[in-house]
């Protein structure tokens, strides 16, 4: 049964977002570019054939414009964060909402999700230290943090708590969905290493537009438990 909802869930996310596969590209191009423009500064320096002393000196000549894209970076992934779920909401009710101006509004509470994010990346990362799955079950079960801050106006402490507590109850189903998801992101990028292909412009602009096709499905299934809950409650 948990296999058959799962899977249910699987396709529903995924119809979804093919549905509005124009309106969520709109909202994810910007963070797909400055990901690529950091790829194809990294590449262009070559490093991995430079000594130690060589490499910092080449760093250091681009630290301004390295320093800006990765900045830019953390501002748009943390505003998709809370975006994505504005945008998702919007979409499911027919309001007009433009993609950008659902970033624009995450924006407006860039601290709590910058935090929400820092700490739920952290236990993500922690957890697939420990043989990957933990890292997937930790992922899945604070993935519901946005959802608070955006629509709660809660802080990250309590965004995490909640999403803990909410989905209890679907711990196993958001488990093997995130795993399905997170694990196509990683097979693509293992894939590519193994070929040789990992530090090609066009691998890595693949694999950045793979992680985003992979993410937009995991997040509209957070969005869609969040509301479940919130109607039942």
């Amino acid at each position: 049964k948990i296999h058959n909802r799962s899977m249910q869930q699987f396709y529903s996310s995924i119809s979804f977002c093919m549905r509005h596969f124009g309106y969520l590209s709109v909202l994810c191009i910007p963070i797909i570019v400055i990901e690529a423009s950091l790829a194809n500064l990294f590449i262009s320096l070559n490093i991995g054939n430079m000594s130690d002393s060589a490499a910092l000196e080449a760093l250091t000549n681009i630290f301004i414009p390295l320093l800006i894209l990765v900045v830019l970076s953390l501002i748009l992934s943390v505003a998709l964060s809370g975006g994505s779920m504005i945008a998702f909401r919007s979409l499911s009710l027919g309001t007009s909402i433009s993609p950008y101006q659902a970033l624009y509004v995450a924006l407006k509470k860039f601290f709590p999700l910058l935090w929400g994010n820092l700490l739920h990346s952290l236990a993500y990362g922690i957890g697939f230290i420990m043989l990957i799955f933990p890292g997937f079950y930790l992922f899945a079960r604070l993935g519901l943090f946005p959802l608070y801050i955006m629509f709660e106006d809660k802080g990250a402490m309590d965004s995490l708590s909640d999403s803990w507590t909410v989905t209890d109850e679907f711990g196993m189903k958001l488990f093997v969905l995130t795993s399905v998801f997170l694990g196509i992101q990683i097979f693509f990028g293992l894939m590519g290493s193994i070929i040789g292909l990992d530090l090609e412009l066009w691998f890595l602009i693949l694999a950045t537009i793979v992680k985003y096709v992979t993410l937009m499905p995991l997040f509209y299934l957070f969005y869609s438990l969040y509301e479940s809950v919130k109607t039942n409650q």
